[in-house]
């Protein structure tokens, strides 16, 4: 029972619309303040009476009540706090934006590779240039073709570019190259008697060591170019000769011996094996095993 200002005040009944007494219900609620409730049934017209002492009837309530209970009403048979209430909790219905699905990218055209064989030397150099057969071709400033005499009776051949190589397009420069000037200087021959290739044509990417896959790219190019140069003896340096002999054994096991290998034209030709000018940089003391190597070297030149 509610007081008022009344005196002596005069006890009154809380008047509930159906709505109202659905939640209470629903909340397991029968009572306010002790009394059941006065439930304001709604007629035809929209006026309410009193039915003191009766709890609503909870079907008829639903029946009233079912197309409000789970979305706000702003009927004239709510007042106006009850509309603002249900307003403020109404979710808003956002628009539906339609996805438009994005076209799909051009897939970059790899241009397909010539038939090696047919070209001319500079055909050649201009193949390996423009090859794009493996992924380094993207990350390249230069492709290293080789240079030097492509009559030479030498031909040494390392793995890969560096950096410096990749950034003049020529093999051996920087540091390392300065060094392998003065081993060829040691056995009395310069950059111009000998042709010097990279079995690899692209800088590997950071440096690291070639693939499969990358290798298995450019096998072609050294093996056209071995044919055509026609070298009397071939040093291979480093990790090269694994590729080039087809052999898991490290440089230490490879080096003092001599090996062969059979060209594309069915020449044999003499493969020595011996320490890449970067490895000699860092273990001096293997300086005298390179120069070993490079006196076998002469030797079979000289044979």
């Amino acid at each position: 029972m509610i007081a008022n200002n009344l005196n002596p005040p005069v006890p009154v009944q809380p008047r509930l619309n159906p709505l109202q007494v659905l939640w209470l219900q629903e909340l397991e609620i029968d009572q306010l303040w002790g009394a059941p409730f006065v439930s304001a049934k709604l007629g035809k017209t929209g006026q309410s009476h009193a039915v003191s002492g009766q709890a609503p009837d909870t079907a008829a309530v639903s029946a009233q009540t079912s197309s409000q209970a789970f979305r706000p009403s702003t009927s004239s048979t709510a007042s106006l706090p009850e509309q603002a209430a249900l307003q403020r909790t109404a979710k808003p219905v956002r628009p539906v934006t339609p996805v438009t699905p994005k076209p799909e990218e051009a897939k970059p055209v790899v241009p397909v590779r010539p038939e090696l064989a047919n070209l001319d030397w500079a055909g050649l150099r201009d193949s390996a240039a423009n090859c794009m057969s493996c992924d380094l071709g993207s990350y390249r400033k230069q492709a290293v073709f080789g240079e030097g005499d492509v009559q030479a009776d030498w031909m040494f051949i390392e793995e890969a570019p560096g950096e410096q190589d990749d950034w003049h397009g020529q093999p051996f420069r920087g540091k390392a190259g300065e060094l392998f000037s003065n081993i060829l200087k040691a056995i009395g021959l310069s950059r111009e008697q000998v042709f010097i290739a990279p079995l690899i044509k692209c800088r590997p990417i950071a440096n690291k060591a070639p693939s499969k896959e990358e290798i298995a790219s450019c096998a072609d190019f050294i093996q056209e170019q071995i044919a055509r140069v026609q070298p009397k003896c071939i040093v291979v340096f480093g990790r090269a000769a694994n590729t080039l002999l087809g052999s898991n054994e490290p440089t230490d096991v490879l080096r003092g011996k001599t090996h062969s290998i059979t060209a594309k034209n069915g020449v044999q030709i003499p493969v020595v094996v011996t320490y890449h000018p970067n490895h000699l940089m860092v273990m001096q003391s293997d300086k005298a095993k390179a120069w070993q190597d490079l006196q076998r070297a002469q030797q079979l030149m000289n044979s």
